[in-house]
């Protein structure tokens, strides 16, 4: 019954709905079909627009090019099908008909709206033009209508003028003007101005379908010029790098030189909209960095580590001036003008400036003008901590110039506490490291995070460390290990979004043997990143040389897992694995993770492989045998990475040589984690694996500066050779000149 009610209700609606008041059903059903309410309707009681000829640039809309609009306004005519076009008395066989702004396709106008009549002149100033619209109205009478009017005196050259923010194919703040096809003429950019300045950074397209009355002369298909050739049937886009900041006032002049030698000049002037400009004033020079994440995996405070170099005289000092900042209104981190500030670190500043270099009086061997080789230089590795979506392109500004800044101190919850000698303790929301005193190598771990802390350790032999490589074994000296380091050489940088520790040294009793390690720990993040380096000074005899060894007690991991060739997770359980001096497992060296877990526990360690090098300065194959890793269960449960190792194989008394030269390195991300909860234990694992695996990939653009030559600077070379630039002299032709001689 209520079904029925329903359906009767709907029935009464659609049928009042169908019959507005004062119309039959037959009268109706005749303007559904003919022509139904379009969008744009005009409202009931709105103005007529007036009848005029609108002269423009061509337009294209499906794919009818047009430069001159007919208006004329509502309720001077019945409904009519339009049936032919003239302009100046010659029939138009394409033209669009549109009721107030909603293109006919069956050329009908409504008579109740305004209309408009488009189509293709090729309209000339200073002329007169008479567009005729002939039709059929519904009880088959003639419809007239039509508008005389004059051409302007003049065409505008500028079609259009813009700004824009930071985009990936234009990283930097620009402006675009746009040069119309009608005016112009084939030839080449020879000079572009932005206020009264040389602009040294421009890029040049003929964009868009050609000109019809040009087509025939349009050059190569449209794209970029890196000429600045103008083929004269397309438009012409300039985009040019300012420095706008919101509001400011440009001015771009454009010279072009014909082909057939004439000169002209173009002007463009524009105002930069409300937002994304310049972020601030006070900081006057920004080097532009474009991120693109490529593994589909949201970014939240990814370290971004770069290098960059900046003309010393613009910066003074780089801990106080650098900023790092981008444009993104739709982050909440952003502030009321956008942008959102980026923590960063500086890692390390370095400054050039050789007076003698600088001063030196060097000449051009033809035009004895002084060449520019150098300028003043100051380096700057920098971390930040960049936010980008899955598969973005952003771009980051590091901007800087500003000696009255002072510097800012980001608030994270990397802590470090020293302790005595080389010991520290490193900490962060998931995990907490304690170093050693004598080697710096790690010896405790303790995993935080949700849940109770959880220590592991190994404490069980010599040392007791928990990281233990690079070692080397060439008896009868000593099996040794970085482990066993005795105060080397130490070294670390401190800050609020890295603590690096380096240390560097002779293994001990191997003076040929030298090696380094590094740690670095980052805030928010569940990883350490170490990576080691093992150079074999002389030729050597060994039994054993590994790295990437990892020692823990029995206490609380009891389970060994990692990722196969074929992206499957195997297991292996300890206890029941076979016992130490037989290996308990062997896998590939490039094994991609690998980890000891307790799943009572729900907690593990894991090491996934970033890179891994082996090689020799001398150019000579690496000195390795077929390298792999092996886990041992014996007092200790421990994995290692062996690259020559006949001392884990079943003849361990075999010498194998090592060439002087050889080196090994490595670098591996530590992960303290505990399991996921449900079927995948490993998710959050497996996504830092693809996160660290994939690192951001990082474009740098910075703008030329006037201090720059313009022209090329032949490097300085042992044998001059022609490396295709103008005015080269190649070194087949100079040693020839010299045989002449």
């Amino acid at each position: 019954m209520r079904k029925f009610k329903l359906t009767l209700f709907l029935s009464i609606v659609a049928g009042l709905c169908a019959f507005p008041s004062g119309a039959t059903a037959a009268e109706s059903a005749a303007a559904k079909d003919l022509h139904p309410r379009p969008s744009g309707y005009n409202e009931a009681g709105a103005p007529a627009e007036k009848k005029e000829l609108r002269f423009q640039a061509i337009e294209v809309l499906g794919k009818l090019p047009y430069d001159l609009i007919a208006q004329f306004p509502k309720d001077t005519t019945p409904a009519f099908d339009v049936k032919r076009v003239t302009l100046n008395g010659a029939e138009q066989a394409d033209f669009l008909v549109e009721n107030r702004g909603i293109v006919e396709g069956h050329k009908r106008v409504h008579g109740a709206e305004d209309f408009t009549v488009s189509l293709l002149a090729n309209w000339q100033t200073n002329k007169s033009y008479e567009v005729v619209v002939e039709g059929t109205g519904d009880a088959g009478q003639a419809v007239r209508v039509s508008v005389t009017q004059d051409s302007p005196a003049t065409r505008a050259a500028v079609k259009s003028t813009s700004f824009g923010s930071p985009t990936v194919e234009f990283p930097y703040h620009h402006m675009i003007v746009v040069l119309a096809k009608e005016v112009l003429e084939p030839g080449k950019v020879t000079l572009v101005e932005l206020d009264g300045k040389k602009s040294r950074d421009v890029r040049f397209f003929n964009s868009g379908k050609p000109h019809p009355a040009k087509a025939d002369k349009a050059g190569a298909a449209e794209g970029e010029s890196y000429e600045g050739k103008l083929d004269g049937a397309r438009d012409f886009r300039i985009v040019l790098s300012v420095n706008w900041t919101n509001g400011s006032k440009h001015e771009v002049q454009v010279k072009v030189t014909t082909d057939a030698g004439k000169e002209n000049v173009y002007k463009a002037e524009g105002t930069a909209p409300g937002t994304g400009g310049r972020w601030n004033v006070d900081w006057p020079h920004a080097t532009y960095l474009v991120l693109h994440e490529t593994a589909g995996l949201l970014r939240e405070g990814e370290p971004v580590h770069v290098s960059l170099g900046f003309f010393a005289d613009d910066i003074k000092k780089p801990e106080n001036e650098i900023r790092v900042v981008t444009f993104d209104s739709t982050s909440p981190k952003a502030g009321a003008d956008g942008y959102v500030i980026a923590p960063s670190q500086i890692k390390s500043v370095t400054v050039w400036r050789d007076e003698r270099l600088l001063n030196s009086d060097e000449r051009d061997a033809e035009t004895k003008e002084l060449v520019h080789r150098y300028d003043a230089t100051t380096s700057v590795e920098l971390l930040f901590l960049a936010d980008v979506q899955p598969y973005q392109e952003k771009i980051y500004q590091v901007v800087y110039g500003n000696p009255k800044a002072e510097a800012v101190r980001a608030q994270t919850d990397l802590k470090v506490t020293p302790g005595g000698g080389m010991s520290q303790t490193v900490e962060n929301r998931d995990y907490r490291f304690f170093l050693s005193t004598n080697s710096g190598s790690v010896e405790q771990i303790t995993i935080l995070g949700d849940g109770e802390p959880v220590l592991l350790e190994h404490k069980l032999e010599s040392n007791g460390a928990v990281h233990w490589n690079p070692d080397i074994y060439s008896p009868p000296t000593p099996w040794v290990h970085a482990s066993d380091w005795e105060k080397p050489v130490f070294d670390q940088i401190s800050g609020p979004l890295m603590h690096r520790t380096r240390r560097y040294s002779p293994l001990p009793h191997m003076d040929s043997v030298t090696a380094n390690v590094t740690y670095e720990f980052y805030p928010g993040k569940p990883y350490v990143v170490m990576s080691s380096f093992m150079e074999v000074g002389k030729d050597l005899f060994v039994q054993a040389l590994r790295n990437s060894e990892i020692v823990f007690n029995h206490a609380t991991l009891n389970e060994f897992v990692w990722e196969d060739a074929l992206g499957k997770i195997q297991s292996l359980k300890i206890e029941t694995a076979r016992k130490h001096p037989i290996h308990a497992l062997e896998i590939p060296a490039r094994t991609p993770w690998m980890a000891f877990i307790n799943r009572e526990q729900g907690v593990g360690f894991a090491n996934i492989m970033l890179a891994c090098e082996n090689g020799n300065r001398y150019g000579q194959p690496p000195s390795e045998t077929q390298p792999y890793f092996y886990v041992q269960n014996g007092p200790w449960i421990y994995w290692a990475r062996p690259n020559v190792y006949p001392f884990g194989g079943l003849n361990f008394t075999r010498m194998m040589p090592v060439r002087a030269g050889s080196f090994y390195y490595e670098k591996n991300a530590w992960v303290p984690f505990r399991l996921a909860k449900g079927d995948e234990p490993f998710r959050d694992l497996e996504r830092t694996q693809k996160l660290l695996t994939h690192p951001l990939l990082v474009h740098e653009w910075m703008a030329t500066d006037d201090r720059t030559p313009e022209k090329w600077v032949m490097p300085i070379l042992t044998v001059p050779f022609d490396e295709g630039v103008a005015g080269a002299v190649s070194g087949h032709k100079k040693q020839s000149e010299e045989t002449k001689k």
